[in-house]
């Protein structure tokens, strides 16, 4: 297969055996809707049953208006009990009348489920070859075997089906890709996330309408022809229905050896649609670079090459479609010549009537119909299968909540500090960035960690609020391994300011309540006046209900800076991380924030990674990484007195 990006999602394949496990699995998603589930049950039941009158009714229209037949001796008539108390009303009629009476009657039953079996009441929209228009279809998709009222609330309460299924997929999805680890998130792409979501999601609500109501209005709408069949026609009929069990039997046939083939096709199809909505993503998100470094060419061919692949895929997965629908259609075609040759047969030997014509060619429908259906269940639903794969692999992939699921232990406040003891950390390519780390930071103090690019200060950073966990060692909070605490209750006590700002398309307002939802208008204007971002805010148009660009564009990146520190300081936790928190401040506002930390309760500890020796050298204590390693730690003079030291080098060069 070609690569399509992935780097998590590497192996693609999907046995008959996986099939049958997604199944399983999707059912899942099913059961807490099983009130609606059974709802549409009934109504399923109640469109067929009703239904089952209609061929009745024109057998009477024909045999006893057109060809005036009179109605007598039921019990030798080939009618089903159920059609006796009207035949019994009309016996007496004109076939006038009894024509006018049937057509009321047929109407009545039209205003309810229509020509139910034989039509559909869809709610697709229109669509395009590939997943993702289709899967638009699907999010709110439904059917109903019936028109008229029966079969509008029924469709109503498919397609409500649908969505709450999806709605719980969805979330179920973005909960556990939201909850990655950061090592995971960095390697899965934006685009594939969104597609994942967004378009392999409505595969579930699918399967399960096609795993149990599709199934069950089959069986049902069979036994029911059956049983009638049998009934009236005696050993006439049956015939028929071997005729439409046999075509059954070949279409699975034919078509099982293309499953494997129509699995393929369509994760082919879906990957290659999440390749080029990762090129669009990254080619908008970053088009100030593009443009900038006049790189607009390439990357236009590059999303060029990766439409075109994904319409090439879209089109190879309508292709097999078209083979399926072909073998099942001339199948068909050879099968239902055989089934009018003998309902016809069995009216030039007198076996039936003309009225019979209606009621048998309308059963043979739909036994051809929903025989059909079950021959291709298996086939269809491997292009849910290959969407569902990719949606169930992500929901399994190790995520923070899922590998401390035990963890219940609540965060106490902080006592002894935070100590690493022997820490070391591998990133998945094999790159090791940290290697026996041990040092400890106290309450109330600040810890510069201090060390040229690539040292690994970051990835130290990381390890407080569990971003990332060792690969060896452990971090202990307050005299605890942090494995033991509880996640969610760990990052309540810290803060982290990235060095990449992380900032909502949404007022200022909004992007400060992330820290503390319940945060004053008083309680924001006292953190923005700490972090220098007061001043900016108030100057915009709306002040704090003031909206901004995608990731904080409309800003410049001192202000994204400084309010991104204004929320960490909000939130008041126990722990304040802060990663370059003064590259893009100029000196007056770097002296501000400078204060503002040393004016915070003298019980927090502030861990702050900088490369700016006035913000390192404002540090109680420095901890200097090279390669990985802590080389050195002190005061900014200890370290300076140490004639060959790293960190004087580093100084020496800073000021050259």
């Amino acid at each position: 297969m070609p690569d399509y990006h992935d780097r998590l999602d590497i192996d693609t394949r999907l046995t008959s055996r996986g099939v049958i496990e997604i199944f399983r699995r999707a059912l899942g998603f099913l059961y807490p809707q099983q009130r609606l589930l059974g709802v549409r049950l009934v109504l399923v039941t109640l469109i067929f049953t009703i239904g089952l009158c209609l061929p009745w009714f024109l057998k009477i229209v024909v045999d006893h208006g057109v060809m005036q037949m009179p109605i007598q001796n039921l019990d030798e008539m080939l009618y089903p009990f159920f059609m006796f108390p009207f035949l019994q009303a009309v016996a007496t009629a004109s076939p006038l009348d009894i024509t006018l009476y049937t057509l009321i009657a047929l109407a009545l039953v039209f205003m309810l489920v229509g020509y139910s079996g034989n039509t559909a009441l869809e709610a697709n929209l229109a669509e395009g070859a590939d997943v993702a228009t289709q899967s638009e279809n699907k999010v709110s998709s439904g059917m109903s075997s019936a028109h008229g009222l029966i079969g509008l609330i029924d469709l109503s309460v498919a397609i409500r089906l649908s969505q709450r299924i999806t709605h719980h997929v969805r979330q179920v999805l973005f909960g556990n890709m939201s909850r990655l680890p950061l090592t995971t998130l960095q390697q899965q792409r934006s685009g594939d996330a969104i597609f994942r979501v967004m378009h392999d999601t409505p595969s579930i609500a699918g399967m399960c309408h096609a795993l149990t109501v599709n199934p069950y209005t089959m069986v049902f709408s069979v036994s029911l022809n059956l049983w009638v069949l049998s009934m009236v026609y005696g050993n006439t009929a049956p015939e028929l229905v071997w005729v439409g069990f046999t075509a059954v039997i070949i279409t699975l046939i034919l078509t099982s050896p293309l499953a494997n083939w129509m699995r393929k096709a369509s994760q082919a199809s879906r990957s290659s649609g999440s390749a080029t909505t990762n090129d669009l993503e990254e080619g908008l998100k970053n088009v100030a670079t593009i443009q900038s470094l006049g790189g607009g060419q390439t990357e236009q061919e590059k999303f060029r090459d990766a439409s075109k692949e994904s319409f090439k895929q879209s089109l190879l997965l309508l292709l097999v479609r078209n083979v399926v629908l072909w073998i099942a259609d001339n199948i068909h075609l050879l099968f239902q010549t055989l089934g009018f040759w003998i309902i016809f047969n069995g009216i030039i030997d007198g076996h039936l009537t003309l009225g019979d014509t209606p009621v048998i060619l309308r059963m043979y429908s739909m036994l051809y119909e929903t025989s059909m259906q079950f021959g291709q269940i298996w086939i269809e639903q491997q292009d849910n299968a290959a969407a569902a794969r990719r949606v169930f692999f992500m929901m399994d992939h190790d995520s923070e909540s899922s590998s401390m699921a035990d963890i219940t232990r609540s965060v106490p406040g902080i006592g002894a500090g935070i100590r690493f003891e022997n820490v070391s950390f591998r990133y998945p390519d094999g790159r090791e960035a940290l290697s026996n780390i041990s040092f400890s930071v106290n309450p109330g103090e600040t810890i510069a960690i201090a060390g040229a690019t690539g040292a690994g200060k970051s990835t130290l950073a990381y390890m407080i609020p569990k971003f990332i966990q060792p690969t060896s060692g452990r971090v202990f909070f307050d005299d605890t391994d942090i494995t033991d605490f509880d996640i969610t209750q760990l990052r309540n006590h810290a803060a982290y300011v990235f060095q990449e700002h992380q900032l909502l398309t949404d007022t200022i307002a909004a992007n400060l309540r992330i820290a503390k939802p319940e945060a004053s208008l008083d309680d924001m204007r006292e953190a923005c006046g700490q972090a220098g971002a007061l001043d900016f805010i108030e100057a915009m148009p709306e002040g704090f209900d003031s909206w901004i660009g995608r990731g904080g564009g409309t800003l410049s990146v001192g202000q994204k800076q400084r309010l991104s520190i204004a929320r960490a300081f909000l939130r008041e936790a126990s722990i304040l991380i802060l990663d370059e928190p003064t590259a893009a401040l100029d000196p007056e506002t770097e002296a501000s924030l400078l204060k503002a930390l040393d004016a915070e309760d003298n019980k927090k500890i502030v861990i702050v990674i900088a490369h700016r020796l006035s913000t390192i050298r404002h540090a109680d204590r420095i901890v200097f990484l090279k390669d990985g390693r802590i080389i050195e730690q002190g005061t900014h003079e200890e370290l300076l007195a140490l004639q060959d030291g790293e960190y004087r080098r580093f100084v020496e060069l800073a000021n050259a």
